[in-house]
């Protein structure tokens, strides 16, 4: 099976490039062993472009109602150069179309979360005091509210993996569905062979989204391709929940339940259970599924992307932990 190319924006470091405050680097395997097989990276460091390698460490500063970065030893404000920076490169991803951004843990420039704001003394009092994203990061959500954007520690989580996986390679089939000349015939189709995932994810977003398709005539295209993928992307960015998985999976197994004989109706439900218990991964439960949909058929679910949303080999299905 064919899966486009995801792009993926990603801090430099972690693609092994020396651009760190020491020199040194922060080289990911997942980064660089398994998404490089499938994905085109975008990197960036603001730190680095503007300050230099080895440089100063910068810190997040708190002054009136603005945050600034600052280095502590040396007083230096770099605000300036690296908003400049944010407002040459984010512009840039967004006409790039991006799908994904792989961001430096507790970077002050692209740390997605958590990242301490100081007080102008060099304070800083825990919970009194505010924490947000790194400047880059904070300027690149703002302006693609909807992108999966991850830090590289949080991607170990195998809940998170999946879920910025499948928001990824989703958001990549959207973009080369709309650059090949979308119709309502096509838009139809696409959200028809998206059923089961959308399902997986939120049900209420899924029917909306179904009930655009069906009021989408040519006339109205453009405004509902819109509308779609506002929806689509809010969608997505719910993280996949045992209970909405075991939804969808009782839903397919009703292709096959008036068909398949009691053994493998004991079969699928003994697996299932131990899925929903955490004895099993989810891939042992699509595993029987396949194998009635190889032996008693279906036209509908054989082109269902739920099967396949992503490359079999990053063996996102195959933990326990994936799914909660």
């Amino acid at each position: 099976m064919e899966f486009p190319r995801i792009k993926i924006a990603v801090s430099d470091c972690l693609r092994g490039t020396e651009c760190r405050y020491n020199g040194g680097h922060a080289q990911d395997d997942f980064v660089n062993k398994q998404l490089a097989k499938y994905a085109d990276f975008y990197p960036f460091c603001p730190e680095a472009a503007v300050i230099g390698t080895p440089r100063e460490t910068v810190r997040l500063v708190g002054i009136g109602n603005e945050v600034h970065v600052v280095a502590p030893k040396s007083n230096t404000d770099y605000t300036e150069g690296l908003q400049a920076y944010n407002d040459k490169i984010i512009p840039k991803f967004v006409d790039k179309q991006l799908d994904g951004a792989i961001v430096k843990s507790r970077s002050p420039s692209c740390g997605l979360e958590r990242i301490k704001v100081y007080q102008p003394s060099g304070e800083w009092h825990g919970s009194k005091d505010p924490m947000r994203a790194g400047l880059f990061t904070n300027d690149l959500v703002t302006a693609m509210p909807h992108l999966a954007v991850e830090e590289e520690g949080r991607l170990s989580d195998a809940w998170l993996r999946e879920n910025f996986m499948l928001q990824a390679f989703t958001s990549a089939r959207w973009r080369e569905f709309l650059n090949k000349e979308p119709s309502v015939a096509k838009l139809q189709a696409f959200h028809r062979d998206h059923k089961y995932l959308l399902l997986s994810k939120n049900e209420e977003i899924y029917r909306r989204l179904g009930a655009l398709v069906a009021t989408t005539r040519k006339h109205n295209l453009d405004e509902c391709l819109a509308q779609y993928q506002e929806d689509l992307f809010a969608l997505l960015s719910y993280r996949t929940k045992k209970g909405h998985m075991r939804n969808t999976l009782d839903h397919i197994y009703g292709y096959f339940k008036n068909e398949i004989t009691e053994a493998e109706k004991t079969h699928y439900h003994e697996t299932v259970e131990e899925f929903m218990q955490g004895i099993v991964p989810l891939i042992a439960v699509i595993k029987v599924l396949e194998q009635f949909l190889k032996h008693y058929g279906s036209e509908y679910l054989e082109t269902q992307v739920f099967f396949h949303p992503y490359p079999a080999d990053l063996a996102l299905r195959s933990k326990i932990t994936a799914y909660r």
